[in-house]
């Protein structure tokens, strides 16, 4: 793939409930380029049984997403992945898509203590689809990288306020 490129890879990862799918959105409604938007969640819970993480999918998931990003930015998309994006879990995939995209990357960790996620939870549409117990357990997973990529949302951030600065570093819209 490593030919020259100007089209981004924007990865915005974080706890359930902080506000990463609603940010996601947004950028998306403002985008400018060509733009693909990829939820993570949307594979986990696209198969039956459904999962990931540890669960018998997470090898298939891992390697959808990596596929689809990767096609998308060969096809000269802007992509914004979004999700949880565990470590343990997606630091090798996100470690490919970079290491194979001739573009920039950019990478934005939701830094939301678990009392504000599950708070925010109680506010969703669907907040019945899971619990604030299931949020807990997945917790622990959706910590920093600490990549040189990552840059820091402090839980300071509104929504407006980490959109704004993510179109300012990435440049996915016109000004």
């Amino acid at each position: 793939m490593n030919k020259p490129s100007d089209n981004r890879f924007i990865i915005l990862r974080g706890p359930s409930g902080s506000g990463k799918t609603t940010v996601a959105r947004d950028l998306f409604a403002r985008v400018t380029r060509k733009t693909v938007i990829i939820h993570q969640d949307y594979y986990r819970f696209i198969f039956n049984p459904a999962g990931g993480g540890g669960n018998l999918n997470s090898g298939v998931i891992h390697r959808m997403i990596e596929h689809n990003c990767l096609t998308a930015l060969m096809a000269d998309y802007d992509v914004i992945l979004e999700g949880i994006l565990s470590v343990k879990a997606y630091s090798t995939v996100l470690d490919n898509i970079i290491a194979q995209h001739a573009g920039p990357a950019y990478m934005f960790y939701f830094d939301i203590p678990f009392e504000e996620t599950a708070r925010r939870h109680e506010t969703r549409q669907h907040c019945s689809d899971f619990t604030v117990e299931d949020m807990k357990s997945w917790y622990a997973a959706a910590h920093r990288s600490h990549h040189s990529l990552e840059k820091i949302i402090p839980e300071s951030y509104s929504i407006e306020q980490t959109v704004s600065h993510i179109l300012g570093v990435t440049k996915i819209a016109n000004p």
